[in-house]
């Protein structure tokens, strides 16, 4: 890592080495993962890379037509790769601040990697500095755990264990690779989000789904159930030296009658283990009651925290726009970060 902060785009060769050369590292830190969402329209991505940590952004226009950017983790975990001295990351820190200064970034959002120490990666800053926020929990299955004589992954629960039977009886599953595989699976991705309404930032363009594929390669999965030869169900896998990661899914009504959700993320733990992946992490859900989190850990994972960072760069400016906000029609959401765009 470099002794002052430094910023590099999508298309430097060092962005990548510094990411294999980190004792952890994971596709949600890569060029090639970030890079799809700078394509999807969600702002322009660089690194900043500090003295011992590197952390992928997306710089973001601010809102009310105001000069100037912020800056947030793309979506998933990728918020802060440490390098081999995690002591320094205070330090660490405290230049990404001076970065953000000096390129006139008003406020960051850090989204911490639960399977990296969550908050604990920043937990000898200086809370005048950075605000840590519990989200969540997370579940993350081992993959080892697979019974090579019953061919299900061990922990599950009962009716996980059932579900599995009825999916493996009625359904066939296919490990698609191209433009094809992916235009299928956002079809039905797509239908899944608009079925439960959700909001228009989980809906990706094509771009999105090219940059992808192109950016990960090996490292991304698309897993298709099939019923007959109509796919009821679909899940994207990303997958890195030490964790895979579930990352997208989406089911037909007559996927989730066959109960290919429970199909697909037991797929993805077979293919986490061939590829030696230490855990296959399934991620969370609004909260720690909501039916999502609930599906997952039946899997009978372990249970991680997801928290977030926020950094406030300029306290007058990012003032001045939450109150701008506040006189809207409907004022900041409580607990949302940054206020102003609530």
């Amino acid at each position: 890592m470099t002794a002052e902060a430094e910023t590099l785009g999508a298309d430097d060769s060092r962005w990548d080495e510094l990411v294999d050369a980190s004792p952890t590292p994971d596709v949600y830190y890569r060029p090639g993962y970030c890079a799809a969402y700078e394509a999807a329209g969600h702002g322009r991505l660089v690194a900043v890379v500090t003295a011992g940590a590197l952390f992928p952004l997306l710089l973001r226009p601010l809102p009310f037509g105001e000069e100037g950017v912020d800056a947030a983790t793309p979506y998933g975990y990728g918020g802060v790769l440490t390098g081999s001295d995690p002591v320094k990351t205070p330090t660490d820190v405290r230049q990404l601040r001076d970065w953000c200064v000096t390129n006139g970034v008003v406020s960051c959002l850090l989204r911490l990697h639960p399977l990296l120490g969550g908050s604990e990666q920043l937990s000898q800053i200086d809370e005048a500095l950075v605000e840590i926020r519990e989200y969540g929990p997370t579940t993350a299955v081992d993959p080892s755990r697979i019974d090579e004589a019953t061919g299900r992954l061990g922990g599950m629960s009962k009716g996980r264990k059932a579900d599995l039977t009825i999916a493996r009886r009625e359904l066939r599953l296919d490990w698609a690779t191209g433009a094809e595989a992916l235009e299928r699976f956002r079809a039905i991705y797509d239908g899944t989000m608009r079925r439960l309404r959700a909001d228009e930032f989980y809906l990706f363009p094509a771009a999105y789904y090219r940059a992808l594929a192109e950016g990960l390669g090996e490292r991304l999965g698309v897993a298709l159930a099939l019923h007959g030869d109509v796919p009821v169900g679909g899940a994207l896998f990303l997958a890195d030296r030490r964790f895979a990661h579930y990352h997208l899914s989406g089911t037909t009504d007559a996927g989730r009658e066959l109960k290919a959700g429970t199909l697909l993320v037991h797929a993805g733990a077979e293919w986490a283990r061939e590829r030696d992946c230490e855990l296959l992490h399934l991620g969370g859900g609004n909260s720690g009651t909501h039916p999502l989190f609930a599906f997952k850990r039946s899997f009978g994972g372990e249970t991680f925290t997801y928290s977030f960072a926020t950094l406030v760069a300029d306290r007058e400016r990012y003032d001045a726009l939450v109150a701008r906000r506040s006189e809207e029609p409907e004022p900041p959401r409580p607990g949302f970060f940054p206020a102003y765009r609530a």
